[in-house]
């Protein structure tokens, strides 16, 4: 039996990205931006739930039209525009930076990621070019390493052959570190355009809550508590998000941990999965979803979207 989702039982929907609203082209597809709008139109607030970064997220925030903060590098950094102070912000620990350097030294390549910005030194191969191009608000540094900035870092991204030797350079951090620290790692075969890469991205930030800080956020900026909000998602990093929620939805694409704690299991996101979900089971009939685009300007379809980590 699906669950009933009405504005009498919530208020709010939080959405991740990549594998959810996003389709298997990084695109948002009209039809699904009509249906979030919709949401929106029905009084719902819609709030994006990310591992991105605030650049990789900012087009579709605006393409919806939508007026909350973003909720991106896996909820280190709560906030809106570029230059305004965020809600939350959560670096890793300046200590920590010397440690992570020897996990970094086993990496192929890495970015350093410091606020809305992201720092890799000069590329020298094609496929830390390829990264480079597709991540946003990248910026080269000459002089090796050790000219990366290594002070108020949200996150880390290092690139592994293989999940084996990811693994093993985590393993190589002593346990203090990884009690403060957080990691999640992804074959970058999972994301569109990297479907022929053998790599494994790894990508370490401050232990915290995860994507659940978007609910302190929802109770203290919107008074909205976590049982009357809907969470979707597909991956491990959405775990900590639907734990929490009112309503764990999870995509049909969904990892066996995510849909183990679902109460819901909707459609692929290759086929559009939240479109027929919000149109067939949470707006009153499929017409809303027409009437949707007087809330705001009309979305539009978009290039593919890097993922902005």
């Amino acid at each position: 039996m699906i669950p009933i989702v009405t504005r009498a039982l919530f208020d709010a929907f939080v959405f991740d990205l990549d594998g959810t609203l996003l389709d298997g082209h990084a695109r948002l597809s009209d039809r699904t931006a009509r249906a979030v709008r919709a949401l929106v139109g029905a009084g719902y607030v819609v709030v994006l739930a990310t591992g991105r970064s605030l650049g990789g997220t900012r087009e579709t925030h605006e393409l919806l039209g939508l007026d909350t903060e973003i909720c991106a590098y896996n909820g280190a950094w709560i906030g809106g525009h570029e230059g305004i102070d965020p809600w939350h912000y959560a670096p890793i620990p300046d200590a920590r930076i010397v440690e992570l350097a020897a996990l970094e030294q086993r990496a192929r390549f890495l970015f350093r990621h410091s606020g809305v910005r992201k720092f890799t030194v000069r590329p020298t191969d094609a496929l830390h070019r390829r990264v480079a191009d597709w991540y946003t608000n990248v910026e080269h540094v000459d002089g090796g390493p050790l000219a990366l900035p290594s002070r108020d870092l949200v996150r880390v991204s290092l690139f592994f052959e293989g999940l084996p030797a990811a693994d093993a350079a985590w393993g190589s951090l002593s346990p203090d570190a990884r009690d403060e620290l957080h990691r999640e790692t992804f074959p970058m075969a999972i994301f569109p355009g990297f479907e022929d890469v053998s790599l494994h991205l790894c990508e370490v930030q401050r232990r915290g809550r995860g994507k659940a800080e978007v609910y302190r956020y929802l109770a203290e900026r919107h008074g909205i508590p976590a049982h009357r909000v809907v969470a979707v998602g597909d991956q491990s990093n959405d775990l900590p998000l639907l734990r929490d929620a009112g309503l764990p939805v999870a995509m049909g694409n969904a990892i066996d941990e995510l849909r183990a704690i679902a109460r819901l299991v909707i459609g692929d996101h290759r086929h559009e999965g939240i479109a027929h979900w919000i149109e067939e089971h949470v707006l009153p009939a499929t017409s809303a979803v027409g009437r949707s685009s007087d809330a705001g300007p009309a979305a539009r379809s978009t290039g593919a979207i890097p993922r902005g980590t």
